[in-house]
């Protein structure tokens, strides 16, 4: 009898770890499956011209005297209006400071000109961050300072980049008319490789 219960406990030792591991793939599977379900794309150079921004109901966050905040419909931002979108790794950063959005501030008439509505920065930083960053580039009412904090916009565009620190947006500039994307400049090649002036103003005027 010993011998029987021995070679039985024998075969339901392979037989557990079949189980446990059909259920990790199983586990994996959905895991996947739900990341495919943040954002409409994986890619940041593929284009995402044609996505209606619409039925996201996004909402970012516009900084305010005395360190208060209060949440911004992006819908109501963009309907019925021609918006121009830059999103940005981080406020204060390098790249960010010197070229991104200077040449929005800068080129604001030039916008204006050729029928922008509206100019909006976002990145991932909090609303007093955005704000007080606004203020140092002199953005004034040329460019509107929204945080996402959330990750609700660059969850929703595929463009979201994990770091140790935060949660922080690949760059890119999109043309939004009426909440239609109709213009997408991304930082990155089709080749992957780094191409940050491809998001700057002059670009995307030369585009318009």
């Amino acid at each position: 009898m010993r011998s029987s219960n021995k070679d039985h406990s024998s075969f339901s030792l392979p037989q557990n770890c079949l189980m446990y591991l059909l259920i990790a793939l199983f586990v994996i599977v959905l895991a996947m499956s739900a990341d495919a379900l943040v954002a409409p794309t994986t890619s940041s150079s593929a284009t995402k011209v044609g996505l209606d921004l619409k039925p996201a109901s996004i909402s970012l966050k516009l900084g305010l005297p005395e360190y208060k905040s209060e949440k911004v419909d992006l819908n109501s931002l963009l309907a019925g209006k021609k918006v121009v979108i830059l999103t940005v790794p981080g406020a204060f950063t390098p790249g960010c400071s010197k070229s991104h959005l200077p040449s929005f501030v800068n080129s604001f008439d030039a916008f204006k000109s050729k029928g922008v509505d509206s100019i909006i920065c976002t990145a991932t930083n909090d609303a007093h961050v955005m704000r007080f960053w606004g203020a140092d580039q002199n953005c004034g009412d040329k460019v509107m300072m929204l945080s996402d904090d959330s990750g609700a916009l660059v969850d929703f565009m595929g463009m979201a980049k994990q770091e140790a620190t935060m949660k922080r947006s690949q760059r890119y500039t999109m043309v939004v008319d009426d909440g239609l994307i109709t213009g997408w400049f991304p930082g990155v090649g089709t080749d992957g490789v780094k191409q940050p002036e491809n998001a700057w103003a002059p670009n995307v005027l030369e585009n318009l």
